[in-house]
């Protein structure tokens, strides 16, 4: 198991990418905190993962509150002894749903999408890092978007967000390498998760137009995401910081 002894702090777990690494986080031998708005949703996310053999502590709160993010962190300790992996994977998407071109952005939609994508990796990291200092290194995995290395035409704030999570991966990176800590980040492409699944259902030719723009003839799906973030979480990728890692079916070369 290639996270056997390790501790993860997992974002957004109650569903979609979040409950996929979580269960398979564990099913590689880590211990799993959860974090999650969501408090029906994490408590079956903690189900699947002690289903699956592994343990979980779940945590209610929220990404953007600072006083939550230090709880999570603070509870995972306590409660496994340590902290080796943040998998920072909280986000919302609500292209249509209020974000969209930034003149007609409203201040407030502006602050919660920047606020949960955003802000959110930067305060989970901000009160993680000490922990991973104390392990005496360990890695950062953080989930940005294709939207945060090209934008997304009618999703202003969020690509400003997921494009500002990338630029603090590059900086961080380079900053706690001395500590041994090692910070990557992910930009899935088009993921059959939740938050996709409904502009499927409202539009029955979103889907195939979406396909055609996919070289690999297909949608992501969670665990296409997952089994890299494991990848860039275990030692197997003990000599890769600062990287962006594209997963997108070959979408952003057409």
């Amino acid at each position: 198991m290639r996270l056997a002894d390790k501790v993860t702090l997992i974002t957004g777990a109650a569903g979609g990418q979040g409950r996929a690494a979580a269960v398979e986080f564990a099913r590689e031998g880590s211990k799993v905190g959860l974090l999650d708005v969501d408090v029906a949703g994490l408590e079956r996310t903690a189900g699947l993962v002690r289903g699956a053999g592994g343990e979980a502590l779940s945590v209610a709160g929220d990404v953007a509150e600072p006083a939550d993010v230090r709880r999570a962190v603070e509870r995972t300790v306590a409660a496994f002894g340590k902290l080796n992996v943040l998998y920072n994977n909280a986000g919302i998407f609500w292209a249509g749903k209020g974000d969209g071109l930034v003149h007609e952005l409203a201040d407030e939609m502006w602050e919660k999408i920047v606020g949960v994508n955003l802000k959110g990796v930067y305060l989970c990291c901000k009160f993680a890092v000490p922990e991973l200092i104390k392990a005496g290194g360990g890695s950062i995995v953080n989930i940005s978007s294709l939207a945060g290395t090209r934008g997304a035409p009618r999703a202003h704030a969020y690509s400003a967000a997921k494009g500002g999570v990338i630029a603090l991966t590059y900086a961080m990176a380079a900053a706690y390498a001395p500590q041994n800590i090692r910070v990557n980040a992910i930009a899935p492409g088009v993921i059959d998760t939740p938050i996709n699944q409904p502009g499927w259902e409202a539009d029955p030719e979103k889907l195939p137009n979406t396909l055609k723009r996919i070289p690999l003839g297909r949608v992501g799906q969670p665990e296409d995401v997952v089994r890299l973030g494991i990848f860039l979480a275990s030692d197997e990728s003990a000599w890769i910081t600062g990287t962006v890692q594209r997963v997108d079916g070959g979408m952003s070369i057409v």
